[in-house]
């Protein structure tokens, strides 16, 4: 019961409900006053006989009779008695008159019947075509906005997501309305989301053909030169050497490659917790001490605070902070790097710092894009990329300060939550 009262007044809470009954009360009333004047007119009309052929009778009687001109009045006006009725019956029905002649054959009020019987059709008729009518102006109306909504459907089965809905009321439809502009805004947004996606694959697969092309070419003449017979031990030992030098390179391309597509793609799990950042420096710092050995680059760590924690995850971090550090050695031969830490109450910082070559200020807002190449460099330039995408995934992000000849500061800055 009480849902059923429920959807009730959820029916009636629309406007096209309510405009519906109000002009249905409206009509009504119309009809209703119309049926009455009708019957009004036609029991004056009745009135009007009655007297008529009261008026008849009393003549025809007294033209023969006078006398009984005082007397034909008051009886003809006067309720009869039960005698009198079935006295009257009976002279009636010796003529062949009773209860069960036709109205047309009764003067004065055949004319009232019939006319009674075209006013009602006549206002049943003209109720039932206004009802119609108002009924296909409403039932109209909501067709439109239907056709409207499957015409915005049909735009955006296009490819069109600009048709406008206006739906300013409230009740079922203006809700409708609205959950289809929710609708048309998320498919919207998937089918960019896709394109994007789609984009990011081909660049992808663009990059990776390009990136491996080199070491590719590079790994094919050293095996037709290891093929060539005459060729010395030594000679031999170079090649496979630096074959080797470029399987690695194209190893590191295409794990960082996936990581990448990984990371762009939203497709990896970070594994958030608590850990101690001068640790985390630390283990970063070892996997290339002796990259930094052999490019005669001193590294530094400056960690007040021993004991700094915050929650990340620690082996995506520890890539972030080896790729810059990585990129710092490549360019700071025989100089140093020092790394340190900065706590504000909403952030810390690991600030890495070196005092290399620095970067010009026409390559340095490009520095973070995908496989963009310095200036005079020959880095594939996906490490810093890699970096980027890993500290925006924790929710941070990196500032970076340089000066051609002077070195260049990389801030890692993540937001306490």
């Amino acid at each position: 019961m009480v849902k059923a009262r429920e959807m009730y007044l959820r029916t009636f809470n629309n406007p096209e409900v309510k405009k519906s009954f109000l002009k249905l009360i409206f009509i009504q009333i119309i009809f209703f006053l119309a049926l009455n004047l009708s019957l009004i007119y036609n029991f004056k009309s009745l009135e009007k006989n009655y007297i008529e052929n009261k008026a008849g009778l009393i003549g025809s009687i007294i033209i023969d009779k006078p006398e009984l001109k005082s007397e034909l009045v008051k009886l003809s006006f006067k309720d009869p008695n039960n005698e009198a009725l079935n006295i009257g019956r009976a002279v009636l029905k010796e003529y062949g008159y009773s209860e069960s002649l036709e109205v047309k054959h009764i003067h004065g009020l055949s004319s009232v019947f019939y006319g009674i019987i075209r006013d009602f059709a006549v206002i049943v008729f003209i109720f039932t075509t206004i009802l119609l009518i108002v009924k296909y102006i409403e039932l109209e109306g909501i067709f439109i906005r239907i056709r409207s909504l499957a015409k915005a459907s049909e735009s955006m089965l296009e490819g069109d997501y600009n048709i406008a809905i206006y739906e300013n009321s409230e009740g079922d439809f203006a809700k409708l309305a609205h959950r289809f502009k929710e609708m048309r805004t998320i498919i919207q947004n998937q089918i960019r989301d896709l394109n994007k996606e789609k984009e990011f694959l081909v660049n992808l697969l663009s990059d990776i053909s390009h990136q491996l092309k080199t070491p590719l070419a590079s790994l094919i003449i050293f095996n037709d030169i290891l093929n060539k017979q005459n060729l010395t031990n030594e000679n031999r030992i170079k090649f496979v050497e630096n074959s080797r030098l470029q399987l690695n390179r194209m190893e590191w391309l295409i794990k960082s490659l996936l990581k990448l597509a990984k990371l762009d793609a939203g497709a990896i799990k970070f594994n958030i917790k608590e850990n101690n950042v001068k640790e985390t420096i630390g283990e970063s710092i070892d996997i290339l001490s002796n990259m930094a050995k052999k490019s005669n680059v001193k590294l530094k760590l400056e960690c007040s605070d021993s004991e700094l924690k915050y929650r990340y995850d620690n082996e995506w971090l520890s890539e972030a902070i080896i790729n810059i550090i990585k990129n710092g050695i490549e360019h700071s031969k025989d100089g140093e790097i020092s790394i340190s830490t900065e706590e504000t109450p909403v952030s810390f910082k690991i600030i890495i710092s070196d005092n290399g070559e620095g970067i010009s200020e026409k390559d340095l807002p490009n520095i973070f894009k995908r496989f963009y190449k310095a200036s005079g460099g020959d880095s594939v330039g996906i490490g810093l990329s890699l970096s980027k995408s890993i500290i925006e995934a924790h929710n941070g992000f990196i500032e970076v300060i340089s000066e051609v000849g002077k070195g260049t500061t990389f801030k890692i800055v993540l937001i306490k939550i």
